[in-house]
Formats: C-alpha cells, sequence, structure tokens
C-alpha cells in the first residue's frame, strides 16, 4: 500500500474511486478495498464528502437502484469509522476560494471537485485519495490515486 495512505489517520476517498470500488472494478477493486480493510484494522477515520452521496446516488437512480441509494446513505451514516460530511458555509466559502483560484491556473477544478477537496480540507484529511490531478496543485495535502496504490 502506498506510503501516504499508510501514514494516514483521517483519510478522504473521493467519488471516483468510491465508484470504481461499488462498481467492482478488476483494476480497482482490489487496491480500494484494501484501503477500507486498513480503516477498520488501524482505526483510522475515513472521511466522504455529501457531494459524493449525491453523485453516487445520481447513478443509482439513473439505472433504477434508488434502495441501493439509501443503503450507501445508511453505510456513510452508520459505519463505524467513516463520516459523511455535511457542506456546511465553511466548506462552501472555502471550496468558492479553491475553485477562484483553480480558475486562474491550466489546473481547473469543477464545482463539485472544489466541494470535495474543501471538504477533505476542512475536516483535516491528511490524505486523499482521488482520481482528480488538480487536487496535487490546489492543496498540500497528500493526493494518491488508485493507480499509485
Amino acid at each position: 500500500m502506498n506510503k501516504a495512505i499508510e501514514k494516514s489517520r483521517i483519510l478522504f476517498l473521493d467519488t471516483v474511486p468510491l465508484m470504481r470500488l461499488l462498481q467492482m472494478h478488476p483494476d480497482y477493486y482490489p487496491s480500494i478495498s484494501e484501503i477500507l480493510d486498513a480503516v477498520y484494522e488501524d482505526n483510522k477515520q475515513l472521511l466522504v464528502s455529501s457531494i459524493t452521496l449525491y453523485e453516487i446516488s445520481c447513478h443509482a437512480f439513473e439505472n433504477g437502484e434508488g434502495v441501493l441509494s439509501r443503503q450507501y446513505r445508511e453505510f456513510f451514516e452508520h459505519s463505524r469509522n467513516v463520516r459523511c460530511c455535511d457542506v456546511n458555509s465553511e466548506i462552501s466559502v472555502k471550496a468558492a476560494e479553491l475553485y477562484a483560484a483553480s480558475q486562474k491556473t491550466n489546473h481547473k477544478l469543477t464545482e463539485n471537485e472544489s466541494l470535495r477537496l474543501a471538504t477533505a480540507f476542512v475536516n483535516g484529511a491528511d490524505c486523499i485519495v482521488s482520481e482528480c490531478a488538480s487536487f496535487r496543485d490546489a492543496t498540500d495535502i497528500s493526493v494518491v490515486t488508485a493507480d499509485e496504490i
């Protein structure tokens, strides 16, 4: 496993790696699953954004699987070591700052990416597992992609 993930105490799991886990993607499921195992074994805290819950729920409803969306919510809200972080005013302002700064560079963030990154930042994540390479340019938090695990 990646050293940054091993050292992490508060790990933020972004949307794409979570989607790959839920879809049981053969190239990524084992490594993302290993991260979840480590979260529980090492008593780490895993953060996800309510934006991520929104994004994966949209996908579930589009596929006619509304029950699955409610199961995701239950997992995020009631799993030991997992916390679904709501977007609040502090996260909103930080996201706006990150978004505006990124628009002045070649590493632009979308609004949802800005909200997810701000969620990680405000909630004290020390490592982010994401496929958004632009996160590296927008924060000093360690960012690890599934390919690097």
